[in-house]
């Protein structure tokens, strides 16, 4: 009863923001504005709401990533389809089976911690591709940032670096479950370092795909080795060292030049804190 008694209550509140002057501010920071052949982009966001009622937000990072996150072409020709499928199915479960959402309140900003984004540009790879980043609020309606900008190009250079897997599943010298590969890849004077997927014969997926990871400054003197049992890796990039996680793809820890998402997560967070300050001091003098 408690669950339904919610549903109904986030739904009368979605229904209302239909006839309100609602808005918000989408900013997308992109860490570099060139991709690859089956590569996903690569960033971070923050929100402000800019119109006169409050947003309904996931609380968690994991379930906005889902369920409310969403990439389009600029026509909406092409599904809008938040990560998890049907836009409005998934929206529900972030309700249902997930955390739950908090308000946005008008003027204040938000940015989601401890997660890349990543943004699949939805349209033909191309030498210049255009996308927007929405925020799927429920009842078939979108908020869209301004149009994004991405490079597809072709790689000057394709360097692999190591083989990895759970740590802890290995057996008579072999890894047991998925493997991905580590390459560096070079585009002029650029060098990313990438998560590649393996072929998988047995269910007919031979294609790669490309999901960056960071920035490094060498090619051939990079080095991995196991961090813990399981799913963690320490990457040296000569003699700086970074700690990776495998399945979430990304750099826990590391020096500012290659851990470029800690670095602009620090920046905003405190960027944020002081807009949102802000915001509640002049509703406070009001």
């Amino acid at each position: 009863m408690k669950k339904r008694c919610l549903i109904a209550m986030l739904f009368v509140g979605f229904t209302t923001l239909l006839f309100a002057e609602t808005n918000a501010l989408i900013e997308v920071e992109l860490f570099k504005t060139w991709v690859i052949g089956t590569e996903w982009c690569y960033g971070g966001l923050t929100i402000e709401n800019t119109g006169t009622v409050p947003l309904p937000l996931a609380k968690t990072a994991e379930d906005f990533e889902i369920g409310q996150l969403a990439t389009r072409t600029l026509d909406n020709k092409i599904g809008d389809l938040c990560r998890g499928g049907p836009p409005d199915l998934i929206h529900r479960d972030i309700a249902e089976v997930g955390e739950g959402f908090e308000m946005l309140p008008v003027g204040e900003k938000k940015l989601y911690e401890g997660r890349r984004f990543l943004f699949l540009p939805r349209v033909p790879f191309s030498e210049t591709m255009q996308f927007k980043v929405s925020v799927y609020l429920g009842n078939g309606f979108f908020i869209d940032s301004k149009p994004v900008t991405v490079h597809g190009v072709t790689p000057d250079s394709e360097e692999h670096v190591a083989t990895i897997g759970h740590n802890k599943f290995i057996r008579a010298g072999k890894r047991k479950g998925p493997e991905w590969e580590l390459v560096v890849i070079t585009y002029k004077d650029e060098r990313w370092l990438y998560k590649k997927s393996l072929p998988v014969p047995q269910l007919n997926i031979s294609g790669a795909s490309y999901i960056p990871v960071c920035p490094v400054s060498l090619g051939n003197k990079i080095r991995v080795e196991p961090y813990d049992d399981a799913l963690m890796f320490r990457i040296w990039d000569g003699d700086k060292s970074m700690i990776f996680h495998m399945n979430k793809g990304m750099i826990m820890e590391g020096p500012d030049e290659n851990d470029v998402l800690g670095k602009w997560t620090r920046d905003k967070k405190k960027e944020v804190q002081a807009h949102n300050d802000e915001v509640r001091r002049k509703k406070g003098a009001q």
